[in-house]
């Protein structure tokens, strides 16, 4: 009985060492403060919406089928600029540059096209006799 008075004794013993130690780290007692999140820290976003908006619009004003690409991730702060080139789909030349600019905090944004090329074409003038 004595043997296992003591055996119980060393088990509570080794439990409260235990406790003890798991408080102290579970509380911030080891000296090491947790660190606050920066303030400025820069938050990316992917551009994958932006692209598909520039695409259906231009295409629907042009009527012809246009590819779009944009870096794959900006900075999500309002006034972030970036640009998206304006291709042909299937061609490699460059026909146009839209610059998009982030307006609101859940990644609004405004853009605008740079080529007079993608504008729908003027109707021919009709001659007069």
């Amino acid at each position: 009985m004595k043997t296992f008075i003591n055996i119980m004794l060393g088990v509570v013993v080794i439990a409260l060492i235990a406790a003890v130690y798991l408080m102290i780290k579970t509380s911030g007692g080891d000296g090491e403060s947790e660190a606050a999140p920066e303030p400025d820290a820069i938050v990316q976003m992917s551009t994958g919406g932006v692209v598909d908006n520039i695409e259906r619009r231009l295409e629907s004003r042009t009527g012809r089928d246009l590819k779009v690409r944009c870096p794959k991730k900006v900075d999500s702060a309002m006034g972030t600029r970036f640009r998206c080139s304006v291709r042909e789909a299937g061609g490699t030349e460059k026909i146009a540059l839209a610059t998009v600019v982030i307006d609101g905090p859940d990644g609004d944004f405004s853009w605008t096209s740079s080529s007079d090329e993608l504008r729908a074409p003027a109707p021919a003038p009709t001659p007069t006799a």
